[in-house]
């Protein structure tokens, strides 16, 4: 190194002048990592740290070039530079003797190597992991496991079916041991990928990453989970995104409702009712639907969507609506995945505010609400009672009927509860009482 340029102060921790004075002269003889953290081995008896941050990265080149982002330029004997450049600025530099590294805060503080953590590691973590923080957020924490980042942090959780929500102390040790093969796993193939190339950030000049091709979680807000076909959500834990499947990664701090479903006709309404009488929070779906459609707003949607103006309050107007919906299964389906999340964001929010609560949702394995229930009361009731309960109604049963025709629920499903309504009406109520809690 023959000469030291530092651009923006910030950058360097130790002192500034003894960090140039230190360099010059001399030789960078080995370069090593460890988390985060990049160990610059030098010839005199120093090591130069560097973490990159968010978006720091170096340049080796044959030319002097500073670009608007260059935070650092080490001038070599050789006629090379070797630059350090960093957008966000957040990245940092600090030298100090070979002795004097282990000893450090910042390097004595940090946990095992994600990338190398193995089974013999699970009672450590697990203990380290029993706190009452998020796991998205201990993930995160390098004086556990360092190395994770916020995209891998995502992706392993995604591949652990662990709910970012989850906190520590609710980990088993399944979810310890899935934890460490697939940090293992992910990174690995991470690093054999180069890394993951998103927006604002490429690893050198004309060089991408290509793990964000292979990603199956991060970053994918809105799209439907491979495995479930779910939709994924986005929300923030300490401040960072945080992509999710609600269904494969089930958050156990919610799971505390009884779910009620069953075809058109079948006693969901009466089932609810009944609970209600039972002391618990009761909403349905279907009414909470409809206020949606008296939404000005969400009703000039629908009617985009439909090709008709939507009005529901207007009996004309939904006899054409309901037409549409039973002959074009397309239409049907682009407003279900319109209202379902609204719904989605409601029902969660109601549940998180109520201990004993009941939710009627019709479609509601269609709908992949799956995550919300601790239980899950599937009604079954035989065509001629059924055709007998709407005929009852006043509403074109035939049509109804076929518009209902693809309700079906997961018989796999460990939380659903069959209750058969074929009986009278108090039969079906001893059914109910022999499965609440």
């Amino acid at each position: 190194i023959s000469k030291v340029e530092v651009y923006y102060n910030r950058l360097v921790l130790s002192n500034l002048n003894k960090f140039k004075k230190k360099l010059i002269n001399a030789t960078f003889i080995d370069l090593t990592r460890y988390g985060k953290y990049l160990f610059f081995h030098l010839d005199n008896g120093y090591t130069l740290i560097s973490h990159l941050r968010m978006e720091g990265k170096y340049r080796y080149t044959k030319e002097n070039y500073r670009i608007k982002s260059t935070s650092a330029v080490f001038f070599l004997k050789n006629g090379y530079y070797l630059s350090y450049d960093d957008t966000r600025k957040f990245g940092i530099m600090y030298l100090c003797k070979n002795e004097e590294v282990d000893s450090l805060p910042m390097i004595e503080k940090l946990g095992i190597e994600a990338n190398k953590v193995t089974l013999n590691d699970e009672e450590t973590l697990y203990s380290k992991f029993n706190k009452k923080k998020k796991i998205k957020e201990l993930l995160l924490d390098q004086s556990i496991l360092c190395g994770i980042g916020n995209i891998y942090a995502d992706e392993i959780l995604y591949a652990s079916k662990i709910n970012p929500f989850t906190l520590g102390n609710q980990l088993t040790h399944l979810d310890i041991k899935n934890i460490i093969i697939n940090s293992n796993k992910i990174l690995q193939k991470a690093i054999e990928l180069g890394g993951s190339t998103i927006h604002s950030f490429h690893p050198s000049e004309g060089v991408d990453g290509k793990f964000q091709a292979v990603l199956k979680c991060y970053g994918k807000e809105g799209e439907k989970c491979p495995i479930c076909g779910s939709t994924f959500h986005k929300e923030f834990i300490g401040g960072r995104g945080t992509t999710f499947c609600p269904n494969c990664q089930i958050n156990p701090n919610l799971k505390k409702a009884i779910g009620i479903t069953g075809p058109i006709g079948s006693g969901k309404t009466t089932l609810l009712n009944y609970l209600n009488s039972k002391g618990y929070y009761t909403i349905s779906s279907d009414e909470e639907i409809h206020k949606l459609y008296l939404d000005e707003n969400i009703s000039k949607k629908l009617s985009k969507i439909l090709e008709t103006n939507f009005n529901y309050q207007d009996e004309n107007s939904k006899k054409i609506v309901r037409k549409i919906l039973v002959n074009n299964l397309d239409k049907k389906k682009q407003v279900e995945d319109y209202l379902y999340p609204i719904l989605e964001n409601k029902l969660i929010n109601e549940i998180k505010n109520h201990n004993k609560i009941a939710i009627e949702v019709p479609l509601l394995f269609n709908a992949h609400f799956e995550y919300m229930f601790k239980k899950i009361f599937v009604i079954t009731i035989n065509k001629e009672k059924q055709i007998s309960n709407l005929s009852k109604r006043n509403i074109d049963t035939k049509n109804m009927l076929k518009l209902n025709n693809n309700y079906n629920y997961n018989k796999e499903n460990k939380d659903v509860v069959l209750i058969e309504n074929n009986g009278d009406l108090q039969a079906f109520y001893n059914k109910i009482d022999t499965f609440l809690d």
